[in-house]
């Protein structure tokens, strides 16, 4: 009598273990779905945070460059575009004081081009994906010489000239086909508005020179893609 005794209480036993194990196992998942909910709606937060956020920026600078003297500059209309059409952007940073603008140009031991000035102030230093192009962080500034070590110390400028490669300032470092635009400092420009050329890595040179930023931004605006496919019609350059 006393092992049916035992058995029952061992069986009721087991039943309640089991039924406290089932409802603390029901209490973590409710608790799981719980932090889910409020992690998604957290993030939902930050997001539309985020968002409001950047295009309260954005009416704030179109506004600006509209009333402000920089409207004198032909760039500043692109600029305006651009940050019209932010939806095909990714990843813009903040835009840069003139204090943080004249920081860099003192490391860097000259003054930047007019045009990436006022890109900088009113678009914003660094864009992930702008139209299919990467713009770099000038905060962490390179020149072609810092990323592509085997390099001789002058370049060719197809149809131009001999370039020296440590006065190649990078406006991006490597794109999709791993090439990149620099900045061609040596020129003596007004308001430093040097051109640009592209270095080709497959051919370890720099081609299709354009005139300056402002070129360089409408040629991207109105293309809405990757600049150097737009200027390598004829396919030089055996681009992806």
């Amino acid at each position: 009598m006393s092992l049916i005794l035992y058995g029952i209480v061992g069986f009721v036993s087991l039943g309640i273990a089991y039924l406290h194990h089932k409802n603390q196992q029901e209490s973590r998942d409710i608790k799981n779905e719980m932090r889910r909910k409020q992690f998604v709606l957290e993030r939902e937060r930050r997001e539309r945070i985020l968002q409001e956020k950047l295009e309260k920026r954005k009416s704030y600078n179109i506004q600006k460059l509209k009333d402000y003297q920089c409207s004198k500059y032909p760039v500043s209309t692109i600029i305006i575009e651009l940050l019209e059409d932010s939806n095909h952007h990714i990843e813009i940073e903040e835009v840069l004081s003139d204090q943080e603008i004249k920081e860099i140009e003192d490391k860097l031991g000259f003054l930047l081009p007019t045009s990436y000035k006022i890109f900088l102030k009113y678009f914003g230093d660094r864009g992930a994906w702008v139209y299919m192009n990467s713009i770099d962080h000038i905060k962490n500034y390179s020149f072609l010489k810092d990323y592509r070590k085997s390099l001789n110390t002058t370049i060719e400028l197809v149809d131009h000239m001999q370039i020296q490669v440590d006065s190649l300032l990078c406006l991006m470092t490597e794109d999709s086909n791993g090439g990149a635009w620099v900045w061609l400092t040596e020129e003596e420009k007004e308001n430093n508005e040097w051109g640009l050329a592209y270095y080709s890595s497959k051919h370890k040179k720099l081609f299709y020179k354009v005139e300056n930023f402002t070129e360089w931004l409408n040629i991207l605006v109105k293309s809405k893609g990757e600049v150097i496919t737009e200027l390598d019609e004829n396919y030089q350059l055996g681009l992806g």
